[in-house]
């Protein structure tokens, strides 16, 4: 393993949108930054930030104000983003082995895949479908801060 770890949007939005899962995901994050890890994620980070964060306004959870402020917040992580056609054609690949109906989280899988690194994801759908396979998928909801 390397000094990176990848982590979904879910990680962060948790915190943002006080689920219930957010200490955890505050004391995981807390942990990296412990221990001296960078966090990489794909390019796609941003546009589920936004889009979850836009979707929370539009149904009445959150505020604009505090939509505002936490797509801010999100925007400027200490997250270095890649992109790429070899990370989008890995993640097509994974996407069809694993039988994912969309591609999305696979680019997270391709990117951990490639930095040789674990992969932490707040999505339980997804972890239950490729963790078996996959060591180096975990799962927010298994995290226990020492």
């Amino acid at each position: 393993m390397t000094s990176w770890v990848v982590a979904d949007s879910g990680i962060y939005l948790a915190i943002a949108l006080k689920e219930p899962q957010a200490k955890q995901a505050q004391a995981l994050i807390e942990r990296w930054r412990q221990i001296l890890m960078r966090v990489a994620a794909p390019y796609l980070f941003r546009y589920e930030v936004v889009s979850v964060i836009r979707k929370h306004i539009a149904r009445g959870y959150i505020s604009l104000e505090d939509g505002t402020n936490a797509v801010n917040e999100l925007t400027q992580l200490p997250v270095t983003f890649y992109s790429g056609k070899s990370i989008a054609d890995r993640a097509f690949e994974l996407a069809n082995e694993h039988n994912r109906p969309s591609a999305y989280d696979s680019f997270y899988l391709a990117l951990a895949e490639q930095l040789q690194c674990e992969f932490w994801t707040a999505d339980l759908k997804l972890f239950n479908a490729v963790s078996q396979k996959l060591a180096w998928v975990k799962w927010l909801g298994n995290f226990f801060s020492l």
